[in-house]
């Protein structure tokens, strides 16, 4: 890493930030999924998870259900457990009409915009939080297990109260072992693009680190403040942003690279826009120039 490490200390948090050079972010190939899905034990499991909906007090006209991205067991997010909770999803939905289901596209809506990691769905805080910010008072959860060699692939879920932090029972089916390979593979669940800039009005400029540029170092750089409920949840995590520093040592632009739950997003954003920088250098000349800078959140 280029740059300096600066630490800040406040009442309830220390964050830290480090100017790397820019890069591309680490991201698994989201190639096309080839596994044909079983439509009968998928619908065979949402009319179980309809009928224990009450052991989490989600009662028809008083629940809405948000079914989160079904995971590996590390956490990791695959595209057949997206395209297994998007079934699940559609399932839920067609077989009752008293309990709201949250669509999956407002979802993934969410994800792109925040760039949330996909280690996140092992974490029933921040899920929780994901799915309040949709109205969701319920999610279901879900996993995808392949224990290695022939054999089916076993996929489990259950619901969890957002509100009461009850979990229902485990429900689950074997899904027959054929070409799931390749669809268990860990990926991002949002693009791997950046956003688009703002502004059209902004120069391209060049990285930090590309064409001679040096990088730039912060000369003023406060921390973004804790929101409170990234502090209700103790949360410790950073937020990776693309800013775009003039030859004045201001910002221009800035954008989540690989965002946060808990609000964190928009207060580094923001805290990051009023930044004063020691500018990059080309020949002697100060210059634009992109550069990846990284708050880490962390709680004493």
């Amino acid at each position: 890493m280029v740059g300096r490490n600066l630490f800040h200390r406040a009442l309830y948090a220390a964050v830290s930030f480090i100017l790397f050079l820019s890069g591309d972010l680490t991201s698994f190939s989201q190639e096309a999924s080839r596994a044909a899905l079983p439509e009968t034990e998928i619908r065979a499991l949402a009319n179980r998870i309809l009928q224990k909906t009450g052991k989490v007090d989600c009662k028809p006209g008083n629940c809405t259900i948000l079914v989160a991205n079904f995971t590996l067991p590390s956490g990791a997010t695959s595209r057949l457990g997206m395209r297994i909770a998007d079934q699940v999803s559609q399932e839920l939905a067609s077989q009752q009409n008293a309990i709201k289901i949250v669509d999956r596209f407002r979802l993934q809506a969410f994800l792109d915009e925040g760039r949330i990691p996909a280690a996140l769905f092992n974490n029933e805080k921040a899920i929780c939080w994901m799915g309040k910010q949709m109205g969701a008072t319920t999610l279901l959860r879900g996993t995808t297990e392949n224990r290695g060699g022939p054999g089916p692939l076993r996929v489990q879920a259950s619901l969890l109260s957002c509100l009461k932090d009850k979990a229902g029972p485990v429900e689950e089916f074997a899904f027959p072992d054929s070409g799931v390979e390749s669809d268990l593979s860990p990926l991002e669940p949002f693009s791997t693009t950046l956003p688009a800039l703002d502004s059209p009005s902004i120069p391209l400029v060049s990285s930090a680190g590309a064409d001679g540029i040096s990088s730039p170092s912060c000369l003023y750089c406060p921390n973004p403040n804790y929101t409170d409920p990234a502090r209700a949840a103790k949360f410790n995590g950073t937020v990776i942003m693309a800013v775009t520093v003039s030859p004045l040592g201001r910002t221009i632009e800035a954008r989540v690279a690989r965002g946060a739950p808990y609000g964190v997003n928009e207060t580094a954003l923001k805290a990051v826009r009023d930044w004063q920088f020691k500018p990059a250098m080309r020949e002697g000349a100060p210059v634009a120039c992109t550069v990846m800078i990284e708050a880490t959140f962390r709680l004493y």
